[in-house]
């Protein structure tokens, strides 16, 4: 086992090794998103937490023996017991989401009223390896975001509420898809018009000014937190529980999120993040709906030149390259449409 462990390290060492030696900065994410993902998946196989390999725990917090709950019938897998008769309160269980690597728990409620998507926070879940009361911290705080920062790219916050052993939010439900971890949903968005997705765009930008006007950074997007209702192709952020207020240092050696959105800052300890990494992620936006992330080039770009050209700034490597501020950002990206006669 330990050997197959340390060559499963070693080739992802190797990777990580000739992608920083072989390929531009950008085309690293690439390289760097795949190695997330293998990581994720020997952690998850391999119960490992912190420096100990989790076999036969005592407590019943093993990965590779959960506990399986039921929420109106449906299983819910946990690492030990957790009560979750809460959820009687509001409403009928339809849909479970419990392999999030977050720390919380999300459900899909049903009452007289509609449909829901209640967040949860407390229990012991699978793929999380901290510690459950900080992912209650992180969940306290985006309830204070999602009130300060009331924003249409945002869903409605409609209740939160402490439990006995939890923290939980409640939003109406989206009928959307996110554009991650499926590539089908994410392929499905690219064959939308060009006009929707600027549209888009312009929705997840404005909304990023108001966090720097309000001293907060960008931190923890991924794909799976950018979700499109196709009913009238309007896009919601449905996480922004790592969003982190400003002056913000990199203790952790590396932000939590996707590498597709974070700035090379984000992997320094130490270095003191600020806009500019928000500025960052805005770029990769704009890549991630018109352009090729792999391999960003003119030759694949949807829209303008122009807009390209914005879209490079915003992703310079050296922080002082890019914008001075969001703020900055979107008027350049919007003088850019305007100067487009055919959007």
């Amino acid at each position: 086992m330990m050997n197959m462990i340390c060559g499963w390290l070693i080739a992802l060492a190797a990777a990580a090794f000739s992608a920083f030696v072989f390929h531009a900065p950008l085309r690293i994410v690439y390289f760097m998103t795949r190695i997330d993902q293998c990581f994720k998946w020997l952690i998850a196989f391999l119960g490992l937490r912190g420096d100990k390999w989790i076999h036969n725990d005592q407590r019943g917090e093993n990965r590779m023996n959960p506990v399986i709950l039921y929420a109106d019938g449906l299983p819910v897998e946990l690492k030990s017991f957790h009560d979750l008769s809460f959820l009687g309160g509001y409403g009928r269980v339809f849909r479970v989401f419990d392999q999030m690597i977050s720390g919380t728990l999300a459900f899909g409620i049903q009452n007289d009223k509609g449909r829901y998507f209640l967040k949860y926070a407390g229990a012991p879940v699978v793929n999380y390896l901290g510690n459950p009361d900080d992912a209650i911290d992180r969940l306290k705080n985006a309830a204070y975001l999602y009130e300060t920062l009331s924003h249409p790219l945002l869903p409605n916050l409609a209740d939160k509420a402490e439990t006995e052993h939890g923290f939980l939010l409640v939003f109406p439900w989206i009928d959307g898809y996110p554009l991650g971890p499926l590539t089908d949903n994410y392929q499905q968005m690219r064959k939308l018009p060009v006009s929707d997705r600027l549209r888009m765009l312009d929705s997840f930008f404005s909304f990023h000014v108001l966090v720097s006007l309000n001293d907060y950074i960008a931190a923890g997007l991924t794909d799976n937190h950018l979700t499109i209702d196709y009913g009238d192709n309007t896009l919601y952020l449905n996480s922004i529980d790592d969003y982190a207020k400003m002056p913000v240092m990199n203790v952790r050696g590396r932000l939590p999120g996707s590498p597709w959105y974070l700035a090379p800052e984000c992997y320094h300890t130490a270095a003191s993040l600020d806009e500019r990494v928000t500025i960052y992620a805005m770029g990769a936006a704009a890549l991630t709906f018109l352009g090729n992330r792999q391999n960003p080039a003119l030759s694949s770009w949807e829209s303008s030149p122009a807009l390209f050209h914005i879209t490079m700034k915003a992703l310079a490597e050296d922080p002082q390259r890019r914008f001075p501020s969001t703020e900055a950002f979107l008027t350049a990206w919007r003088q850019g449409i305007f100067d487009t006669p055919f959007i």
